[in-house]
C-alpha cells in the first residue's frame, strides 16, 4: 500500500512539475512578444495617424508577432517637447513627432529656411543618407535616440485673413503683421526680410489672432494643416515652400539594441519603406489641399521653380547670416557644402 501511495505522489508531482513546466514555457512564450508604445500629436484618423498605424502593423508583420507598436495619437503620453525627453529616457519608446531643440539647437535645422526648396530637394535631403537626414540623425544619437525616418507633412506656406498687396516680390514692403512661432530667430528674420512686421503667437491661439485682428496671418504650417484648421477665416494662401514640415519617426536606443538584431533590421526597412511611400503621397495631398483652399475662395499663390530660386537666394544670402547660431557652425557647414554655397 505504502509503495502504491508512493507512486501516485511519484506521478503526481511529476504532472504538477510539467503543469508547471508548460505554464512556464507559456510564459516565456507571451514575454519573447515586445511591445512597444508610440506617441504621436497627429490627430485622430489624420494621414500622420494613419501613417503610424500602418507603421504598426506592418513591423508586426515583418517580425511575425514578435514586435507589437500600440500607438497614441493626440499627445496622450504628453506634449511633444514632454515625450522628446520621455524617449531619452526609455519611458516612451517610439515617437513620431517634432523634436526639441532643448538639448541641441541643430535640430532647428527641421525649419530652417529654405535648406531645401521643393519636393525634389526635399526628397534627398530627408531620404537616410540625406544632408539633413543625416545631421539630425547624428544629433540625437547623442541623446539615445534612433532615428528610424522621416514623416513628411508638406511644404510650408503662408495662409492670410486679408490679402497681401504684393504676394510675389520678395522685396517689396507689405504692411502686414504676420505670425511666426515663439522661440527662435529663423522665421522672424525671414518674414522681416520679406517685408512683413512679425509677432509671435502660439499655434493654440492662432485662430483667435487671426479672427480678431491680433495678426494679418501666420507662416509655420501646410497647405493641408490649414485646410483643416483655417480655411473658413483664410483669404490667401502663399506657397512659399519655405521649409520641409517632417515629423521624426525616432525610438529610444538603448530599446531598439535591446531587441532581435533580425527585429531590428525589419524595424529599420519597415520604416524606410513607409517613409518613401509617403514622399510620393504627400505631394498629392498638398495640391489637393490647395484646390480645396481654392473651392472655399481662398486665392492660392504659387511660384515658379524660377521664383521659388528667388526667395531661397535672398534668403541664403541675406538672412542665413542672421541666424546661423540657430544650428550652430558645424551644421551650417555642412548646408552650405552640400548647397555649394561655400
Amino acid at each position: 500500500m505504502k509503495l502504491i501511495n508512493f507512486k501516485r505522489r511519484l506521478l503526481l508531482k511529476g504532472a504538477v512539475l510539467g503543469l508547471s513546466l508548460s505554464m512556464l514555457g507559456g510564459a516565456m512564450t507571451v514575454s519573447a512578444a515586445t511591445t512597444l508604445r508610440l506617441s504621436t500629436q497627429v490627430q485622430p484618423n489624420s494621414d500622420g495617424h494613419l501613417f503610424a498605424l500602418d507603421f504598426a502593423e506592418r513591423v508586426e508583420d515583418a517580425t511575425e508577432g514578435r514586435v507589437k507598436i500600440n500607438v497614441y495619437p493626440a499627445s496622450q503620453l504628453g506634449d511633444w517637447t514632454e515625450v522628446h525627453e520621455q524617449l531619452m529616457q526609455g519611458a516612451v519608446d517610439i515617437g513620431l513627432q517634432s523634436l526639441s531643440t532643448k538639448f541641441d539647437k541643430t535640430l532647428a535645422l527641421a525649419w530652417f529656411p529654405y535648406a531645401v526648396e521643393d519636393y525634389d530637394s526635399a526628397r534627398t535631403a530627408y531620404s537616410k543618407g540625406g544632408y539633413v537626414y543625416d545631421i539630425v540623425g547624428d544629433a540625437i544619437a547623442k541623446q539615445d535616440l534612433k532615428l528610424l525616418s522621416v514623416y513628411g507633412a508638406g511644404m510650408g506656406g503662408a495662409g492670410f485673413v486679408k490679402k497681401l498687396p504684393h504676394p510675389r516680390d520678395p522685396n517689396a514692403r507689405q504692411n502686414t503683421k504676420i505670425r511666426i512661432w515663439p522661440g527662435g530667430t529663423t522665421h522672424r528674420a525671414l518674414m522681416e526680410r520679406f517685408g512683413f512686421n512679425t509677432s509671435p503667437v502660439p499655434w493654440s491661439e492662432l485662430y483667435v489672432a487671426q479672427s480678431t485682428g491680433v495678426v494679418d496671418g501666420m507662416i509655420g504650417g501646410t497647405a493641408t494643416q490649414h485646410v483643416e484648421g483655417f480655411k473658413d477665416i483664410t483669404k490667401m494662401w502663399v506657397q512659399y515652400n519655405d521649409h520641409y514640415e517632417p515629423l521624426w519617426l525616432v525610438m529610444n536606443m538603448q530599446r531598439f539594441e535591446s531587441i532581435d538584431e533580425k527585429d531590428q533590421d525589419a524595424i529599420l526597412e519597415v520604416a524606410q519603406e513607409v517613409s518613401l511611400e509617403r514622399f510620393d503621397a504627400v505631394q498629392a495631398a498638398e495640391e489637393q489641399s490647395l484646390q480645396d483652399l481654392r473651392d472655399a475662395g481662398v486665392e492660392v499663390v504659387t511660384f515658379t521653380k524660377d521664383e521659388l530660386a528667388e526667395f531661397a537666394d535672398i534668403t541664403r544670402k541675406e538672412v542665413w547670416p542672421e541666424i546661423a547660431d540657430e544650428i550652430g557652425p558645424e551644421a551650417m557647414a555642412k548646408l552650405k557644402k552640400e548647397l555649394s554655397l561655400d
